[in-house]
């Protein structure tokens, strides 16, 4: 008899996070922000006022606006985190309308921030919000085979699953790399616009993957 090749579906799913991971996320931002502080690296605020104090690449006028927003977006975001876990009746249309303002001023930000060429990049901030994006998709990231879920990354401590998601990256097969690729696209939508549900990232990926 010869050995027959069975196929068996595989199924790559990106759970929704619980108010106790997003607290837990906030927490790792926190810790990676801390770190780059320490070696040196400044924050966008520091820069900001480099550029005022030195006549840069923003007038005083728009560093001090970029500032105000930098404060009044930390200041919403914190509101939303407080709303969340208290349940009162109308937490929830203020929510969603400090949602739309969040939004609204990330979006004004990302512009400014793209006036500068790409310096807010090396930011401590930019560096710990993208190891906070990385330690999302590691967390919310998983594989079904066989009805049995489990964790796309291979290890059972963080830096052994953050090593496992740059090897899949570099060196994985192309079903990972697809996969991968798709994660970080779902998590990093999902974390740049709060109010978007299911069908809102489904179609922003395969939006992503037309125009690829």
């Amino acid at each position: 008899m010869k050995p027959k090749t069975v196929k068996t579906p595989v199924e790559f799913v990106v759970k929704k996070p619980s108010r106790r991971l997003v607290d837990e996320a906030e927490a790792q931002y926190a810790i990676e922000l801390s770190k780059n502080i320490k070696k040196g690296i400044i924050t966008k605020n520091m820069l900001v006022k480099k550029y005022a104090d030195t006549g840069g690449q923003l007038t005083e006028t728009e560093a001090a606006d970029m500032v105000r927003k930098l404060q009044k977006s930390n200041e919403i975001a914190n509101e939303i985190q407080l709303l969340t876990v208290t349940e009162e009746k109308d937490n929830k249309k203020k929510i969603k309308e400090l949602e739309v303002e969040l939004l609204e001023l990330r979006q004004e930000l990302a512009d400014l921030e793209m006036s500068m060429q790409g310096v807010y990049g090396h930011t401590a901030d930019a560096r710990a919000e993208r190891s906070m994006l990385l330690w999302y998709t590691i967390q919310l990231c998983k594989v079904v085979e066989d009805d049995e879920e489990k964790s796309f990354f291979d290890g059972l401590l963080y830096d052994d699953q953050l090593e496992s998601l740059y090897q899949k990256d570099e060196d994985g097969t192309l079903l990972e790399k697809e996969a991968l690729q798709n994660f970080m696209a779902a998590i990093s939508y999902w974390f740049y616009n709060n109010s978007a549900d299911q069908d809102a990232v489904e179609k922003f990926i395969e939006s992503s993957k037309k125009n690829a």
